[in-house]
């Protein structure tokens, strides 16, 4: 058994055919299928199981995919520990979804942090921000915690060993047009929205639970489904659709935008996420003091 073999077994894993995995280690498939044969020979046990749905994991290949995980992630650390130079260390990488106060933090550890070379802020869904604090590649992540997706997200971050503390509680807001017919309403509820299109800014296609949009899509109505918050944007401030969010927002009038709470809204907290056992760096230290300086700034206007 080696490192190699660990690798081809969690690349099948996540990516449910040993065709897919092949194209994503850069390897022929051939190549794949031999290591882990001979891998499931040296165990004397099967790792996977192909089926109409899809290549999944026996039982003993989850046993052995919940251990690899474990020592591959451990040995990265150690590589990236060891072989890191000097210059490479003046490094800083922030994980999140699609907030503006991250930016805002980032622009206050950029005054402070000035000889840092590179600083990286990698924008993505709730699971490839896992993903990314999981395997080292960013410090801390910024995420979306609700009623709706904690229960998945919770598993997860045991699973990864990952832990987290919270930012902030939200209540939900809705995003509507400076000229919208309920522009004048001071809060908003579902029946209100009711007769307009729904804008949903969408990237986890395949686990909705886990969408950064707080509100469900509406049982009746149009649905409006984009990857883009730009998009999102310039489609709410031209019509008569609404989105949701958090409702923390720089300037949202010069989108075209205004901001209204939705009327009992679920409790949705922001949080930060980070490895287990690591301690922050100056830079995290700072850039986390930051975003909750921001945070008790708008506490009034934005939390319960």
């Amino acid at each position: 058994m080696n490192l190699q073999q660990m690798r081809y077994v969690l690349a099948v894993a996540a990516n449910g055919s040993f065709r897919e995995a092949a194209k994503a280690l850069y390897i022929s498939q051939p190549s794949l299928s031999h290591g882990i044969k001979q891998l499931e020979q040296e165990l004397d046990a099967p790792l996977f199981e192909r089926t109409r749905q899809g290549t999944i994991l026996t039982a003993a290949g989850q046993d052995f995919v919940a251990s690899a995980q474990k020592i591959v992630q451990q040995v990265d650390h150690l590589q990236q520990h060891f072989t890191t130079t000097e210059a490479e260390q003046h490094y800083f990488s922030v994980a999140g979804q699609h907030y503006d106060f991250i930016a805002l933090a980032v622009c206050q550890v950029l005054k402070q942090y000035s000889d840092y070379r590179y600083i990286r802020i990698f924008e993505s869904t709730a699971l490839e921000v896992i993903k990314d604090v999981e395997h080292y590649h960013s410090e801390l992540g910024i995420i979306f915690l609700s009623d709706y997706n904690q229960s998945r997200l919770l598993r997860l971050f045991k699973q990864d060993e990952l832990v987290y503390e919270e930012l902030g509680v939200f209540q939900t807001h809705i995003f509507i047009c400076t000229d919208h017919p309920l522009a004048k309403k001071a809060t908003i509820n579902l029946a209100d929205l009711a007769p307009y299109p729904q804008v949903r800014f969408t990237q986890e296609a395949s686990y909705p639970d886990l969408a950064e949009d707080p509100l469900e899509a509406p049982a009746t109505g149009a649905v409006i489904a984009t990857s883009d918050r730009a998009t999102m944007s310039r489609i709410v401030a031209r019509t008569d659709a609404y989105g949701s969010g958090s409702g923390i927002l720089e300037a949202p009038e010069e989108q075209g935008l205004i901001m209204r709470p939705l009327q009992h809204s679920p409790k949705n907290r922001v949080i930060i996420l980070r490895r287990q056992g690591h301690e922050l760096s100056e830079i995290g230290q700072y850039f986390v003091t930051a975003l909750r300086a921001y945070f008790a700034s708008q506490h009034v206007s934005l939390f319960k």
